[in-house]
C-alpha cells in the first residue's frame, strides 16, 4: 500500500499551484491578456500524429522525482496509436457541444478548453467519434441502460461523483476517439528523450531551454502550438493545461508490463499528466503524475485534455 506520510517538494508545489488556480478561476476571464482568435480563423486544425508502437522505461529516479514515479519499469506498447498534436481547443469543443457550453475560464478559439472534468472529456470523445462517423470507444450505463450519446446534452454530464460513470468501459479495439492511457501519454511525450535518471520535459532535458517548449509559471493558459513541439511533433505536452488520462491512479508495477491501462476504479482518482501553466517547471516533467486533484468530477482552469485513436487497420 502506498504511504503518503510526506509530500515532496514537487507535489507540494503543485498542490499550492492548483489551489491558486481554483481561486483564480473567479477572475480568470479578466486576466486573459494574450492574443486570441475569437473569430475562429486562427484556431488550428486537428492533426493526428502516428505514434509507432514500442517499449520504453517509464518513470524517473531523478532526485526531484516523487515516490509514485517509481519504480522505473519497462512498458511495452503493442499497437500504434494516433495522438492529436495539440490539446483540444475551445473551437473544437464548441463544434461538439455548442458555444453556450464552453466551460473555460479563459476564452478564445485557439486556447485549450479547460475547466473540464474527466466525465466531460469522455463524453466529448464519444460525441466527436459519432460526429466523424467513427465507432465510439466508451460505454456508460445509466440505471442499467446505455447512454444515448447522440442526444446527450452537456448539462447531463456529471459535475459531482457519479458511480455509473465511474464504471465506464473502454473498448480499445474501436477506431473512435479516446483519452490516452498514462503509458501512451508518457511514451508520446518523451519521444526520443529516454532518460530516467534526470528530469525530462516534452522537447528537452535542459532546464534552461524549457521556455522554448513549455508554458509554465505564467498563471494562465496560452494558445496551443505557440511553443516548439517535441520530437514526435506534439505541442504542449508539458505545461499549458494538465491533461486527463484514461487510467485510474495506482502504484506502478515492479516488473515489465504490456499495454497497461491503470488501476481499478476503487482508487477514486484518475491521473492527469504534463502539468500546467500554473505549475512549477519541475511539476511539468513528463514522468510526474498528478493525482491530488484528479477525482473524475474535479475541474478547474488547469484541467484539459487531448485525444488519441487506436490504429485499427
Amino acid at each position: 500500500m502506498k504511504k503518503f506520510d510526506k509530500l515532496d517538494k514537487i507535489k507540494m508545489a503543485r498542490r499550492v499551484a492548483l489551489t491558486l488556480a481554483a481561486l483564480c478561476a473567479l477572475v480568470m476571464f479578466a486576466a486573459c491578456k494574450h492574443p486570441t482568435n475569437d473569430g475562429g480563423s486562427g484556431a488550428p486544425e486537428k492533426k493526428m500524429v502516428r505514434i509507432v508502437k514500442g517499449s520504453f522505461e517509464m518513470g524517473s529516479t531523478d532526485s526531484n522525482a516523487d515516490s509514485d514515479e517509481q519504480p522505473v519499469h519497462t512498458v511495452i506498447l503493442t499497437k500504434d496509436f494516433l495522438m492529436s498534436n495539440h490539446e483540444v481547443t475551445q473551437d473544437e469543443w464548441v463544434a461538439v457541444f455548442g458555444a453556450e457550453n464552453n466551460p473555460s475560464d479563459c476564452t478564445g478559439d485557439d486556447l485549450p478548453v479547460e475547466n473540464v472534468n474527466w466525465y466531460m472529456a469522455i463524453a466529448y470523445c464519444n460525441k466527436l467519434s459519432i460526429k466523424e462517423g467513427l465507432t465510439p470507444c466508451y460505454s456508460v450505463k445509466k440505471s442499467g441502460s446505455e447512454i444515448e450519446w447522440v442526444s446527450l446534452k452537456f448539462e447531463d454530464i456529471p459535475t459531482s461523483i457519479d458511480n455509473d460513470w465511474n464504471t465506464t468501459v473502454c473498448d480499445f479495439t474501436k477506431n473512435g476517439y479516446r483519452l490516452p492511457t498514462e503509458a501512451e501519454w508518457e511514451y508520446a511525450a518523451r519521444g526520443t528523450l529516454t532518460d530516467t535518471d534526470k528530469r525530462v520535459w516534452a522537447g528537452t532535458t535542459t532546464k534552461a531551454k524549457v521556455s522554448y517548449y513549455i508554458w509554465t509559471e505564467v498563471a494562465q493558459p496560452y494558445p496551443v502550438m505557440t511553443k516548439r513541439p517535441n520530437s514526435n511533433g506534439l505541442y504542449d505536452m508539458s505545461g499549458n493545461v494538465s491533461e486527463w488520462c484514461w487510467d485510474w491512479y495506482g502504484d506502478y508495477p515492479t516488473t515489465d508490463i504490456t499495454d497497461p491501462k491503470g488501476a481499478g476504479s476503487s482508487s477514486a482518482k484518475h491521473v492527469r499528466r504534463g502539468g500546467s501553466a500554473y505549475d512549477t517547471v519541475d511539476a511539468c516533467a513528463v514522468s510526474v503524475r498528478d493525482y491530488y486533484y484528479s477525482q473524475p468530477e474535479f475541474r478547474n482552469g488547469a484541467c484539459g485534455f487531448r485525444v488519441v485513436r487506436t490504429v485499427t487497420e
